[in-house]
């Protein structure tokens, strides 16, 4: 178990982003302390935060990412920020909403915000811990006062036996990052945590925008409508308590299916197109709930309001979910010429593509 242990952390470690380099790799061995079947790896250093107002302000304020290399070489986006003035490395996730962060990397103990959640990741992990009260800034922002998750376990879940998190680290919690932060909308399965740029003072995170595009990467708060005019807008679903949704969309997979559902942009997620269905297609056989029916390479097209983007040979991946729980979920893969334009105050999303059609056949 020690070695199978050891050989899968050195597997996994891949990421070579480029505030580690070679030094880091050296470092990491070093740093391996095992007992059993338990792996630590050294806690990821936030690079500088930096920032600049787009003319003068008037624009917005932006806010770079940077992309950095984990298990399987996939990518992430990643944003430092602080955390009770302490500088910490999250990976940016416009998939989930609130951030949740290694209890083991916060500089002290908080009030509680609430009992202990778990929220199963789609690479088979889960993360748990409880809620806690504690200052989060960004960009050098005044701190706001959020509910975040104080994760103190990371491991697989029951589906899944063998999975990233086995070893208690995933790419986001403890390779690359020192978690998650969310920025995206509600879902109906998940009220634990602040959204974190909404909280930030003078409603500067109440409308942005994601360019996820590895080139150059960002994040702008407040953007103009300078900024956003050639937007398509698409009504996101919003609930009679004001809670705002992801909206509804479709996806065509080849000649294979049509599927409506909660349609969701996901920048930590790995996979392209993620279809989850709580009832199995009848072309691909049936599974457990968390289970891969079919991933192939299809030509795929999206669509939402009039709003409509296709893909030519997109990696797509069906996946048999709970009861109620269909989504479609867009990977960063699957967002590299999809800019997403979040705004709250008007209950929308706004999608701009760069190109007409993805062509992505290997």
């Amino acid at each position: 178990m020690f070695l199978s242990s050891l050989d899968a952390a050195r597997r996994q470690l891949r990421f070579h982003g480029r505030r580690f380099g070679a030094v880091a790799f050296v470092a990491a061995g070093a740093l391996f302390a095992l007992s059993g079947c338990a792996v630590s790896f050294p806690t990821p250093t936030p690079p500088a935060p930096t920032a600049s107002l787009i003319n003068g302000g008037n624009d917005g304020l932006l806010i770079p990412l940077h992309v950095e290399r984990a298990d399987g070489d996939h990518a992430r986006l990643g944003l430092p920020v602080q955390l009770d003035g302490k500088p910490v490395y999250l990976g940016l996730d416009t998939g989930t909403q609130g951030v949740r962060v290694l209890k083991s990397v916060l500089p002290g103990s908080y009030p509680s915000a609430g009992p202990a959640t778990s929220l199963p990741l789609a690479n088979g992990a889960q993360v748990s811990g409880a809620a806690v009260k504690l200052p989060m800034s960004i960009a050098g922002t005044k701190p706001a006062q959020i509910d975040a998750q104080a994760v103190d376990s990371v491991s697989c879940q029951v589906n899944f036996r063998r999975c990233v998190g086995m070893d208690g680290y995933t790419a986001e919690f403890g390779w690359a990052f020192s978690g998650l932060f969310g920025i995206g909308a509600a879902q109906p399965d998940d009220s634990c945590c602040t959204q974190p740029l909404r909280a930030l003072p003078g409603n500067i995170g109440q409308r942005y925008l994601v360019h996820s595009n590895f080139a150059k990467p960002y994040l702008v708060l407040s953007p103009s409508g300078t900024l956003t005019k050639d937007y398509t807008m698409v009504p996101m679903t919003v609930l009679q308590d004001g809670t705002v949704q992801w909206p509804r969309g479709c996806v065509n997979v080849g000649d294979k299916m049509t599927f409506c559902a909660p349609l969701m942009f996901a920048t930590a997620s790995t996979d392209m197109i993620r279809v989850e269905m709580d009832k199995a297609p009848n072309w691909t056989g049936d599974d457990e709930v968390g289970k891969v029916l079919n991933q192939g390479n299809y030509n795929a097209a999206l669509g939402s309001g009039k709003w409509v983007h296709r893909y030519e040979g997109a990696q797509v991946t069906i996946v048999k979910a709970k009861p109620g729980a269909d989504r479609i979920v867009i990977g960063l893969m699957g967002m590299q010429n999809i800019d997403v334009l979040f705004d709250f105050p008007r209950g929308q999303l706004g999608l701009r593509a760069a190109t007409e059609v993805d062509e992505l056949a290997q």
